[in-house]
């Protein structure tokens, strides 16, 4: 494996893999939902995207940070859990900030 394995896809299911698997599903989750919107002129297309962004990346970050978590506190690693749910944390409170879903 080369380079920072944080961000690095492999079969031995890291940080960076768990990101994906909980970005695909709550981003086909939202797709599904903001469909029914768009279908039924609750929503725009606009509004549709947004909202399938912002629920990939928080649900990315809640998969990566809670699987990676609790695998740590299986190994004993408690501060690390403490630590990367902190950071997880912080990460849902940046994508928040940086993805309004309220159109102007």
């Amino acid at each position: 494996m080369q380079g920072n394995s944080l961000f690095t896809l492999s079969s031995t299911r890291l940080p960076f893999d768990h990101f994906i698997s909980g970005a695909l599903v709550a981003g086909m989750g939202a797709a599904a939902l903001g469909f029914s919107d768009y279908l039924n002129n609750r929503a725009t297309k606009k509004d549709v995207a947004k909202k399938i962004a912002k629920y990939a990346v928080t649900g990315g970050f809640v998969g990566a940070v809670g699987i990676h978590a609790s695998n740590l506190i299986a190994q004993k690693k408690y501060l690390n859990a403490a630590a990367f749910t902190a950071a997880g944390i912080g990460g849902l409170l940046i994508a928040e900030k940086l993805i309004k879903l309220e159109s102007k």
